[in-house]
């Protein structure tokens, strides 16, 4: 079976793009900066829907579009 995997974060090259940085995304999401930078730079394994989806509406995005993927096989355990 093909299951996505994050490969890297997004985030950055989404707040350069329209200039602005993870204070100003903490500011409008709420969410504490240091945070914002854990799930940035992938220090936080599985980051809630709740915060992915604020960060997503406030760059204007889909989660997923918040990730680069890749697809990996993975077998059914037995």
């Amino acid at each position: 079976m093909l299951v996505p995997v994050r490969v890297r974060c997004r985030i950055p090259e989404l707040l350069d793009k329209i200039g602005k940085n993870q204070q100003w995304l903490a500011d409008k999401t709420g969410i504490q900066k240091s945070r914002v930078s854990e799930i940035a730079n992938f220090k936080v394994k599985t980051p809630s829907l709740d915060k992915l989806k604020a960060i997503a509406d406030c760059l204007k995005v889909y989660i997923d579009d918040l990730y680069e993927w890749r697809w990996e096989e993975q077998q059914w355990p037995e």
